[in-house]
């Protein structure tokens, strides 16, 4: 695309701030239930609309994580996929289609504001809000993830499912065309610290690696993610719908004798909803619109391939 029809896409998506909220009951009333329901390191090929929610982050033209999206403006994603910018416009989202170029249904929304968590730092608090420029609409291919409800006590099954684009091997270069899915244990932090920390055995008084807002998954079958797969969702099949329980974030290895460490949604749970709730009080001021205007034409004269940020798994 040349600076002109960049121009043009930016205007359109100014243009398209004002639009009517979604409502919190339509969203609770279609999250997490694929109209189509029943390769990450052991997984396999997925199907059209099986995981509807998985989005492909782009940072320019190149994939560079996953995310999952949890309503009509929101993706939610791993914090160590995003570099700190005053341009979210060279960050895009891809939804819609399970092939990595988007040939099929794909539809692409731009990111206009970045949220990191205020103690995001490394492997602590790995989590990092996308709101997108324009609204998402819902079809059979695109649909919100439901977010854990923490007003009950919620029951984490024995196994849940990772997706992504990811390597299939670990250390092949190419990340896999179709999207893929993995079913995997979820492995309690007791344990997993013990895997990954064997010394805490004899020397209780050792930090523990696994935090309190970390989930451990994989290592079944020789099942887990890999890199590419970052920011993606670990999905659960909870009460009859599918619930965003963990990102993937970090890991020795793919599938290599031990879990993989993903971000606990359900610990920022209180962050995501109240993160959510100001910005959507905030709206935009002239200065938000001409802010974005010059640094977004001043970016049309880097180059449209940077430097892929580097994950962490």
């Amino acid at each position: 695309m040349g600076p002109a029809g960049s121009v043009f896409l930016l205007f359109l998506v100014l243009g398209s701030w004002p639009c009517s909220s979604f409502k919190k009951n339509d969203l609770q009333s279609v999250c997490g239930r694929p109209v189509y329901s029943g390769r990450i390191v052991g997984g396999q090929d997925t199907v059209e609309g099986h995981w509807p929610w998985q989005v492909s982050l782009h940072y320019g033209q190149t994939h560079i994580c996953g995310g999952s999206l949890i309503s009509d403006r929101w993706i939610l994603t791993a914090a160590h996929c995003l570099q700190k910018t005053w341009i979210p416009f060279i960050y895009s989202v891809w939804l819609g289609s399970i092939k990595i170029d988007y040939s099929n249904n794909g539809v692409k929304h731009h990111v206009f504001k970045i949220i990191f968590h205020p103690q995001s730092q490394n492997t602590t608090a790995d989590i990092a809000l996308l709101k997108l420029a324009s609204r998402v609409t819902f079809t059979s291919f695109i649909l919100p993830i439901c977010l854990p409800n923490i007003t009950k006590q919620l029951t984490i099954p024995g196994s849940c499912w990772v997706t992504g684009w990811g390597q299939v091997k670990e250390n092949e270069g190419n990340y896999t065309s179709t999207l893929q899915e993995a079913e995997i244990p979820v492995i309690d932090r007791q344990t997993c610290d013990y895997l990954y920390n064997p010394l805490i055995i004899i020397v209780p008084e050792l930090e523990a690696i696994i935090k309190e807002d970390m989930i451990c998954a994989g290592d079944i079958h020789r099942k887990d993610s890999c890199k590419g797969d970052s920011g993606g969702p670990l999905s659960c099949h909870i009460d009859g719908v599918w619930t965003l329980i963990g990102l993937v974030s970090w890991g020795l290895g793919c599938a290599e004798s031990l879990p993989g460490v993903y971000t606990n949604v359900i610990y920022y749970q209180k962050w995501i909803k109240a993160t959510i709730s100001r910005a959507e009080v905030w709206g935009p001021t002239i200065w938000t619109y001409l802010t974005y205007c010059s640094l977004f034409c001043c970016s049309l004269w880097l180059s449209w391939y940077p430097t892929v940020p580097l994950g962490l798994t």
